[in-house]
């Protein structure tokens, strides 16, 4: 054999040699498990896995995923949304699971408004992590993604921030939304609308309070709600969702009031639901006033359902009206529960908390209407309405401030008519001082028996303090000259 056949030989041996090197080398793998969990070791779904700069495809829901690890394979790298990237220099694997414990990227920060004052409540989205500020507006985002991050309260003005994934703090600034309001009745929402829409672009009003549900029992709008069929209580006198298109369309806040527990409808027709009056035998009433029962679940998830209704409709905050217990009821009438003083408070505040947990994943304030005397008294007139218990949980507190109707001799005024600048001011101030966090206080106005100077002296108190209002009418009449420009 000549030698340049003998040479063409040992190379194409060598080739053959290395070609079945390599084949071995990868044919020699093995199945192995691979379980990726986060720091408190719950699994980590949908991470991407590689070995050696290979992806080997992405982790089940139970953070486990199978691979057939080829010889001498070492590098495992796994990456997740949400987590910082874990490397491991595994070397030979045997036969347990691989455990990669992934740590969560942590964003942290604080919310708070314009002022500096902190701002509890205020919901964080970073990609798909999210956390809500706390009583001192500080929050800690868990499987934070780097970017735009957003941060938004019901009836707050939210804002974007960006973060490039380092660890300090980020800070937030939101502002309340300023919102002046006037009342719209169901037949003023059907003849008027049009006209209302109107007046938010010639005056400063920049948003429509519209009864979904007022003090007859009447819901106003085409509500698919099982209980609204069973009491009949339906007076279809709207299309609500072309109330919001409108009301979108021209920038303007839409509130939907629903009266909660003063219903005529419902205690006659659902009388399991009502406050009993056991020498009658009948649903209690006062007059035309007749009440459910706020500690009754069928009463609370019916004013419930209303609301969330209305807000998957797209109305942007929810006013619980006649959030109370029936004022001078007497000893004769019957609840589920007990009614003293701290159940009565505790009522109407898990009620309010209820809605709160409700409606804000479906975008939504809420707002609780209460008695203006809760702004300086002390308990809870015994309704339930106690002031720093209810603005422990709403977004906002709207006092009815009407000074017609404060008793004579209220803070020393023999007719607290006459005084409408004062007693909008005594009230604004004490409740103000009294709030153990930031929320917003939208006062109820009196817009009738007033001439325009009354009216526009109590807007005064509000604005001078940087607070919303609303102009309460039962006839939706409201006194125009009373009302700013518009604003930017």
């Amino acid at each position: 054999m000549s030698r340049k056949v003998q040479f063409r030989l040992l190379v194409a041996l060598t080739a053959v040699w290395g070609l079945w090197a390599a084949w071995s080398m990868f044919a020699r793998t093995s199945p192995v498990t691979v379980r990726v969990i986060d720091d408190v070791g719950l699994p980590v779904a949908d991470a991407g896995v590689s070995l050696d700069g290979r992806p080997m495809g992405s982790t089940a829901a139970d953070g486990t995923i199978v691979v057939d690890w080829p010889r001498p394979a070492s590098g495992l790298d796994v990456m997740a949304p949400g987590y910082e990237e874990a490397s491991l220099d595994v070397g030979e694997p045997g036969e347990a699971p691989i455990e990669v414990v992934m740590r969560p990227r942590l964003l942290r920060g604080r919310v708070t408004d314009p002022q500096g004052n902190m701002v509890a409540g205020a919901y964080v989205l970073a990609g798909a992590g999210n956390a809500v500020s706390d009583g001192e507006g500080r929050f800690v985002v868990r499987k934070a993604e780097p970017g735009a991050i957003e941060v938004w309260r019901p009836a707050w003005q939210g804002a974007t921030v960006t973060w490039d994934g380092g660890a300090a703090e980020i800070e937030a600034t939101i502002s309340p939304q300023v919102i002046r309001a006037v009342h719209l009745g169901g037949e003023a929402v059907q003849k008027s609308l049009g006209y209302f829409l109107d007046m938010t672009e010639r005056t400063d009003v920049n948003g429509l309070m519209i009864d979904l549900k007022d003090e007859t029992g009447s819901v106003f709008y085409d509500s698919s709600i099982q209980s609204v069929q069973a009491v009949r209580s339906k007076w279809l006198l709207y299309d609500l969702p072309e109330v919001v298109r409108q009301a979108d369309q021209r920038g303007v806040y839409l509130i939907g009031r629903i009266v909660a527990f003063q219903d005529p409808i419902a205690s006659i027709r659902a009388p399991e639901m009502a406050v009993w009056d056991t020498q009658t035998d009948a649903p209690y009433h006062k007059g035309a006033q007749y009440f459910l029962d706020p500690s009754d679940q069928a009463a609370q998830e019916y004013a419930l359902e209303l609301g969330r209704e209305a807000c998957i409709a797209g109305v942007d905050e929810i006013q619980f009206d006649y959030v109370r217990y029936p004022d001078g009821r007497p000893d004769w009438a019957r609840f589920d529960q007990p009614t003293d003083e701290a159940t009565r408070v505790a009522t109407i505040r898990d009620f309010l908390a209820t809605a709160v947990a409700d409606l804000h994943p479906l975008g939504c304030a809420v707002a609780a209407d209460v008695f203006g005397f809760t702004t300086q008294a002390l308990d809870d007139g015994g309704i339930g309405q106690q002031w720093e218990t209810v603005t422990e949980v709403v977004d906002v507190a709207s006092p009815m401030l009407y000074p017609s109707h404060y008793g004579n001799g209220w803070n020393g005024y023999d007719d607290p008519n006459d005084h409408p600048a004062a007693i909008v001011s005594d009230a604004l101030e004490s409740g103000l001082e009294r709030l153990s966090r930031r929320i917003i206080v939208r006062p109820w106005l009196q817009d009738f028996g007033y001439q325009t100077e009354e009216v526009e002296a109590q807007i005064d108190q509000a604005e001078q303090r940087g607070l919303g209002w609303m102009l309460w009418n039962s006839r939706s009449e409201f006194t125009e000259d009373a009302l700013g420009p518009p604003s930017d």
